[in-house]
This record gives structure tokens, sequence and C-alpha cells, in this order.
């Protein structure tokens, strides 16, 4: 087989084209130390990247919410020193333990007045802010949680802390949001003013909702909202399809002209999506799941629950629902709650006997039997008692708290840590040694020049020999 000129040159040229296109390479590679530029250049590689890239934001994520939390958590640590000092200085040796049975009516008016200064101290630690959110609110961040009635008793969210009554008026949950309805002395009215009536026969007028359920279901697209009451049921139709969270539907039914929705309280996560389950047909119908009974004191229980309530935070604990098909509910222990209701440190309810098991509370009623006509010791030690529990309880949690800080401190040194890790693996295979590189650029021109030189020989020889 003959070899022509043509096929040398070609040949070359190809060659040398793809000698240049290695020396450019590695010029850039010297210039930006990346190990490729495209993905076709190395899947394998690119696609570790990007796990290491999608893991490190999420560490990034991970990092700023501890962030906040711990922030959080340092400003509810400082409120609860202050209001424990409060407590400190209520049990010190001229208040609570200087009461003795033989005090004079003068000297116990003067401990009853420092328990009541003291007790008006608390409000203001109590509805510490932080970031615009208020601290001791549990779910509700939205609205300061604790407030005084006019007979001066405590409430938090609303609700009294020792009897668990609804101040405003009977309350239900929808979806993690509470709806409080104050019907006032007459009843449920509508805008204009009548009182609303039941479709009983006969008909008889709303003036509890105690026992009344609320029910809110899909009236197909399109459709304008109706809100009927009738069987003990306050029934809610509406388009689910337009509403996607507590707040676009609760804004809905303020507007409806049948019932006056005026005196309505809402707390809790207005921002919650509406969960809904379809319910068998036909026709096809959708039934909120969450909906309670309306009633007028969600009791001890009820306050036992608000002082459990949890803020759920993800900070790469491994973040799982809990066991149950079709299940939503985050597993508590693979997240880390960030709630400090305020009654859980502060205490609630009463025993039989009317001791509270506040701490705010405890402390007017301390002062109430040391300005008590028939005053004892007897009859003052049951609170003296229990004050001293509720101190202890109180210090038990801001240790409680402390651990989180501790937690949240290892947490910290352990995303860091794992967020370097991830770096520099990323950073492995993205990019390559300056020294590698600037030396593959040496050997890729002297390959390039080489070529050029050799080619110039090859050429010249090749086209003289061909003219002779």
């Amino acid at each position: 087989m003959r070899i022509t000129m043509g096929m040398i040159a070609g040949q070359y040229s190809k060659n040398l084209n793809t000698s240049l296109g290695n020396f450019n390479a590695a010029s850039r590679k010297a210039t930006n130390y990346r190990s490729f530029e495209k993905t076709s250049e190395n899947p394998f590689a690119a696609t570790k990247l990007y796990r290491f890239r999608r893991e490190m934001a999420e560490n990034e994520t991970y990092q700023d919410s501890l962030g906040d939390v711990d922030s959080q958590l340092m400003t509810a640590q400082s409120a609860m020193q202050s209001i424990y000092s409060i407590v400190s200085s209520a049990e010190s040796g001229d208040v609570i333990q200087a009461i003795t049975g033989t005090m004079s009516e003068s000297d116990r008016e003067i401990i009853a007045d420092k328990m009541h200064q003291m007790q008006q101290a608390f409000l203001s630690p109590l509805n510490t802010k932080f970031a615009e959110k208020y601290l001791f609110g549990g779910t509700e961040m939205t609205e300061a949680p604790f407030s005084v009635n006019e007979s001066g008793e405590l409430l938090y969210r609303g609700i009294n802390v020792n009897t668990g009554k609804v101040e405003n008026g009977p309350a239900a949950s929808f979806n993690g949001t509470l709806i409080e309805l104050n019907l006032g002395e007459e009843g449920l009215k509508d805008k204009d003013g009548n009182i609303v009536m039941t479709t009983d026969v006969p008909p008889k007028p709303v003036t509890t909702l105690d026992g009344y359920v609320l029910k809110v279901m899909d009236a197909g697209e399109n459709q304008t909202t109706n809100v009927s009451i009738a069987d003990n049921y306050i029934t809610i139709k509406a388009d689910l399809s337009k509403y996607k969270t507590n707040q676009d539907l609760l804004n809905e039914i303020r507007g409806y002209k049948d019932i006056d929705f005026s005196n309505i309280r809402i707390t809790g996560d207005m921002n919650r999506a509406v969960s809904v389950v379809k319910t068998p047909g036909p026709p096809v119908e959708y039934q909120e799941v969450v909906s309670e009974k309306f009633t007028s004191s969600i009791g001890q229980e009820g306050l036992s629950a608000l002082a459990n309530e949890e803020v759920l935070v993800n900070l790469g604990l491994g973040l799982k629902t809990t066991a149950g098909a079709n299940s939503t509910a985050i597993n508590s222990q693979s997240a880390f709650n960030s709630a400090i209701p305020g009654i859980a440190f502060l205490g609630y309810g009463q025993d039989d006997s009317g001791v509270s098991g506040n701490l705010f509370t405890l402390m007017g009623q301390i002062a109430d039997q040391l300005k008590s006509s028939d005053f004892s010791m007897e009859k003052i030690q049951p609170y003296l008692d229990k004050f001293g529990k509720q101190s202890d309880a109180l210090l038990g949690e801001i240790t409680k708290s402390g651990s989180k800080s501790n937690f949240l401190s290892t947490m910290k040194g352990n995303l860091e840590s794992m967020g370097d890790s991830l770096l520099e693996r990323a950073e492995d295979i993205e990019y390559v040694d300056p020294g590698d590189a600037i030396m593959d650029f040496y050997m890729q021109q002297y390959a390039y020049n080489a070529a050029l030189s050799m080619g110039t020989k090859i050429l010249s020889k090749s086209f003289i020999d061909f003219m002779t």
C-alpha cells in the first residue's frame, strides 16, 4: 500500500489538533485547577460531586437552623434565669422564710405587698420576644402568651392556667389552630344581630357551642363557602382546592355573612397546610380530620397537652415519620424540639383544695393568705410547700434547657466537622493538585512543541523528496 503525502499530512494534522486540544485543556486546568469542565467528561465523578454538593447544602441548612434555635434557647434561658431570680428572692429570709405564726398583721402586710410586687415582675420575662417570636408560647409565637384577666388570674394563650377555662368563649382545634368564639350573653348571631337558630324542630337558638363539632368539607370546585349549624355540628363547606393553609380558609370563614365571626380569636400555626382525607362516595367529599368539639374548658388534660407541645426542627438527626400507613406525623426522636411552653416550667393546674401549681398564682395566693383575718401557719403551709416544689421544678427545667444547649453545641461541632469533611471530599473530586496541573501543562506544552518541530521536519523532507 502506497502512503501518500495527503495521508501523511492528514494524519499529522489530526494528531497535531489532538495535541493542541490536550495542551489547551492542560492550560485551563493549570489556571482553574478543575478536574473536568462538563459532566460528560467524567460522569461518575460528576455524579459523586453533585451528591456531595447536595449534602453540603443540607448541612448548611441544618447549621443555619441550629444557629437560630441555639440563639432562641440562649435568650429563653436568660429569661428563665430572671424568673428564677424572682422566685429565689421570694424564698429569701425577708419574705417567705420570714413568715411565722407569731408575725404581726402589719409585718404580714409588708411581706404580702412584696409578694404582689414580685408577682407583677413575672410578666415581662414570660413574654420575652426573639426575632419577632414569643419564646414561651409553645406552637403560638405571634401573640404574647401570658396575660392577666380582670380578676388578676394568669392566662396562657387565653386559657386560665389553674382551671383550664377558655377566657374568650368556646374553642375548637382546627388543624393545629385554636378557634375561640365569644358568643356573648345571647348566643351566636348573624351580622345583622339576629340569633342564629339550628334546624331542629322546633328551631332553637345556639346559646352555647359546648359539644358542637367543627367539621370542614369540600364543596367542589368554584363553589362558594357555606356555613351551617345543625345536629351539634358547625359544618363549613368550601372549595378546598383554593385554600392551601389555615389562614386562607379562616379568612373566608370570617367573611361569611350569615354568622357573626367578629368575636373570633385564632391562635396557632396559620401557615399549616389544610390536611384532608377523601371519604367514600358518591358524591366524593373531603372531610377535615383534625376538627374537635367546641368546649369552654380544656381541663387539666388540655393544660398538660399545652405544656407538652412540640415544635420540631430538622437538624440532621435523620428526620422520619412515625410508623403506620400514610403517616405524616414526625417521629419526635428524629428531630429537635425547640418549643418552650411557658406553663411547662411555670406550672399549671390546682389540687382539690385550690392550691395552684403555678408559681405566679401561688405568689398571689400566699399574699392573700398573709392578708387573711384568720391567718395561720397551718392554712398557709400547703401554699408554701407547693411553692418550694414548683421552685425546684423551675430549676429543673432550667437545667434541662442547659442540657439542650450542650446538645446543640455538640451538634454544631458535628455539623461543622461533617461540613468540612464534605467540602474536602468534594474538592478532591472537583479539583486537581496544583503541582500536578502545572506539571501536566508543561508536559503537554512540550509535547505540542515537539509535534510542531517534528511535523516541520517530516513535511519539508517529504516535499523536497517529491519535487526531486
